[in-house]
């Protein structure tokens, strides 16, 4: 009864009564119970709270909704996820409490106050650990899944004053998602990649219906929240709001979703293909820093982005030869980027050819040598430096023999299309500082 008060308050009273409601913080004395069935109801109550303030802004009362972030607090104690992040309880009754508790957090980190960035980190957190899940009960678990990539979607939606600072925020959450993208178990794989992408459409959103100006916040609708809907456009010109292109960190992000287009799961690799394809749209929308903004040949990014979207378009309704497709990506990608973005792709390519599924860790290597061959002329002498070392970091990293021969393939390719001095001096200082460490007496060929 406590949250239908203030949900189905008269409009002229709404405000009083949730104010009167919170106030007394009747909540706080609920968080001792125990019971699954108790705890969401508390839970829901709170979330009717939130609710109400989003109805009363629909209708044009706005007022913040007061205690929102110990509020917050609340619902993560009662989810069960505020101590530890630890996975031990997977008892069907506490995962329908915490998909009711996401539920709550969306609606609350979607209304006034702004919401501040130690709360964000501290629902992050407590929220970000459920990626790691077992599949079963998969009915409840999906939906819990479901409801944690709207909460990202409604916090990356409500924060930040500008294009720049969510595009801040983007980035925030995408390599707070990272150790799932590139887990070992592909249900995380799944998961990371699928929150990507729907994390990235809503920027894509909010980039094509404009940002608000600075320091405006607007409420999103009880149906936004439902549906993880855009918010209405801003009145400015997009170019005074937007983000400009460097802020999206595109060589970086790049690195970290390419060895998913190799993926051993088919969900995984037409989920990463897409990303990139997103990405790339994006970025093509975005003012560009004068610096380098005749770095870019629009005619040919343009139609390497036609050829990364006729892929996501082929991958969806066909079967298709993976290899190819991945070759196709490649290719696209080695268009679309920046001189810039290449070489900071190329310095984080260590991740890439270690990663944690094999098949990924050599296509990953292949789509550098590639990058190296088409590209390499692009490169100063310190980016071929940098590159070497990233390289030799990859070769010193892996245990595969295989995937250890072929990062050395590359750094034979950086030295054939770029700087040969430079790489090999480079080869040459680790191997002697390597030797150094050793008894090379003992070493099968050594003196």
């Amino acid at each position: 009864m406590y949250g239908y008060a203030a949900r189905y308050a008269p409009s002229t009273v709404i405000e009083a009564r949730i104010n009167a409601l919170v106030g007394t913080d009747m909540l706080g004395r609920f968080l001792h119970v125990q019971h699954p069935t108790a705890k969401q109801a508390v839970i829901t109550a709170i979330d009717l709270l939130g609710r109400a303030v989003i109805s009363a802004a629909e209708i044009g009362i706005s007022f913040p909704l007061q205690r929102r972030d110990q509020l917050l607090e609340y619902v993560l104690t009662l989810m069960g996820r505020d101590q530890s992040d630890d996975l031990v309880d997977f008892s069907i009754e506490l995962l329908q409490t915490q998909t009711v508790a996401l539920s709550a957090c969306t609606t609350l980190v979607s209304i006034e106050p702004r919401l501040p960035m130690e709360t964000r980190n501290r629902v992050m957190k407590a929220t970000l650990g459920f990626f790691a899940l077992p599949t079963e009960p998969s009915n409840i678990v999906e939906s819990l899944i479901t409801n944690l990539i709207i909460l990202l979607g409604a916090i990356l939606l409500t924060s930040g004053e500008d294009g720049r600072s969510r595009a801040e925020q983007l980035l925030h959450i995408l390599r707070q998602l990272d150790p799932y993208v590139s887990a070992s178990a592909e249900h995380q794989r799944r998961r990371g990649c699928v929150a990507v992408h729907e994390v990235l459409v809503k920027f894509r959103n909010l980039c094509s219906g404009g940002f608000g100006a600075s320091g405006s916040y607007p409420t999103l609708s009880l149906k936004h929240i439902d549906q993880g809907g855009p918010r209405g456009s801003s009145s400015l010109p997009s170019a005074f709001v937007l983000p400009n292109r460097d802020s999206l960190s595109l060589g970086e992000r790049i690195m970290a979703y390419l060895p998913r287009c190799a993926d051993t799961d088919d969900e995984v690799r037409k989920v990463a293909i897409q990303i990139i394809a997103l990405f790339f749209n994006i970025s093509l929308s975005l003012p560009k820093q004068k610096t380098s903004a005749n770095d870019i040949d629009l005619e040919s990014s343009y139609g390497a982005l036609s050829s990364l979207e006729d892929i996501v378009s082929i991958i969806r309704r066909a079967s298709v030869d993976q290899i190819e497709v991945f070759h196709r990506v490649v290719s696209s990608v080695c268009i679309l980027l920046s001189k810039d973005e290449l070489v900071v792709l190329l310095h984080s390519c260590t991740l890439a050819a270690c990663d944690k599924v094999k098949q990924s860790a050599d296509g990953s290597i292949q789509a550098i040598i590639v990058f190296i061959i088409r590209r390499g002329k692009d490169l100063r002498e310190a980016d071929v430096l940098r590159t070497t070392q990233s390289l030799l970091s990859s070769a010193i990293a892996l245990t595969d023999k295989h995937s250890r021969q072929e990062v050395l393939n590359a750094i034979s390719c950086l030295a054939e299309n770029t700087n040969h001095i430079v790489v090999f001096d480079e080869v040459l200082f680790v191997a002697g500082r390597d030797i150094c460490t050793k008894d090379i007496t003992r070493i099968r060929g050594g003196w």
